[in-house]
């Protein structure tokens, strides 16, 4: 009896065992399945993908550039006005790098607030500080280069960096910091590797999508972890993996540079949509990334002490919410002098 028993349990653990390695098997299985058709749905996607400014590097952490050699004119929507924007041979927005001009060179790095959407060439952040830097009482002639990208994050802007330093040999390198580069780029079609980065299931995490999406009519009571674009609050608020990794891109580049010995300093614009008083909602950013350059020992600029209290509508291009050139004007006030500070130390 005692012997039928154990083999009637051993039968049945054998069976649960059974039941077990194969359950296990059959979502290994399905993981992988459902992450190669992701792929596989998105490389199709970045092989058929066109647009006018962006061509998608799927090999690469950048993730796009711009296409070198564009020249194009653009509406702002709802104003009749009309822009202008040129990327050189280098696929950077203004003339072409002259390697045999050796004034001093910096590099004005970040997103379409460094590319400086919605305004002509001549506003644009880096051509102003040229100007600024100009004129008395400084008389000294820069060469600023453009490395503006719109849509990039901390992240994408760092691989930018790493890839050009040793090319263009900066005297100084800039980064214009903006509330939104905590956030993955949604310029081209998101890479699912991306997308799924910070969860250990791509299926399990999809499932809960759509359980939100179907059941809960959009709303997110299933967490589902995925790295979604967001206002940039979420990130810094939880202080989560997303906003750990551009503070180690941040970090990245501080030490990209240092081991040139080049300076860096970072800008910290405002959202210009939103107003300058006690409305405006991303102060909490502001205050980390100031963190962040007293961390990593450079000099940081936050725009919004100087913006406070303006209205934030003089400052930003009628119908889109870019800052303009007024803007990129007060900012090249306020940054040129540090800037000269940093190349006349380097000297000739």
């Amino acid at each position: 009896m005692v012997a039928k028993s154990r083999g009637r349990f051993n039968t049945l653990a054998g069976s649960i065992a059974l039941l077990l390695i194969s359950t296990i098997v059959a979502l290994c299985l399905a993981e992988f399945v459902f992450r190669s058709v992701k792929e596989w749905q998105w490389r199709n996607a970045a092989e058929s993908w066109q647009h006018a400014l962006y061509a998608m590097l799927p090999d690469s952490p950048m993730e796009y550039a711009l296409y070198p050699g564009v020249s194009r004119e653009n509406l702002i929507p709802d104003t009749g006005k009309m822009w202008a924007y040129r990327i050189n041979s280098e696929g950077f927005r203004g003339d072409d790098f002259d390697p045999e001009d050796h004034r001093k060179r910096v590099l004005f790095v970040g997103d379409s607030y460094t590319f400086g959407w919605a305004v002509d060439q001549a506003q644009v952040l880096p051509a102003t500080v040229a100007r600024v830097l100009a004129k008395p009482p400084y008389s000294m002639a820069i060469n600023a280069y453009n490395l503006g990208v719109p849509g990039y994050n901390t992240v994408q802007e760092f691989h930018l960096l790493n890839h050009v330093v040793d090319r263009y040999a900066p005297d100084l390198v800039v980064l214009g910091y903006v509330v939104n580069d905590g956030e993955p780029q949604k310029n081209v079609p998101e890479r699912p590797s991306i997308r799924y980065k910070y969860v250990s299931s791509w299926l399990l995490s999809y499932v809960k999508e759509q359980i939100n999406y179907y059941v809960y009519q959009g709303e997110p009571v299933l967490k589902t972890g995925l790295n979604l674009h967001t206002d940039g609050l979420a990130a810094v608020q939880e202080n989560g993996p997303r906003w750990g990794e551009g503070r180690q891109a941040f970090a990245d580049m501080v030490a990209l540079c240092n081991s040139r010995e080049v300076p860096f300093m970072v800008i910290i614009h405002p959202a210009y949509p939103h107003p300058f008083d006690d409305r405006y909602p991303f102060r909490i950013i502001h205050d980390e990334v100031l963190r962040w350059a007293e961390m990593n020992g450079v000099r940081a600029v936050d725009m919004l002490t100087y913006m406070e209290g303006k209205d934030s509508e003089n400052y930003r291009v009628e119908g889109d919410g870019h800052p303009n050139g007024r803007a990129f004007d007060e900012t090249a006030q306020v940054i040129a002098p540090l800037i000269y500070e940093y190349l006349k130390v380097s000297g000739p």
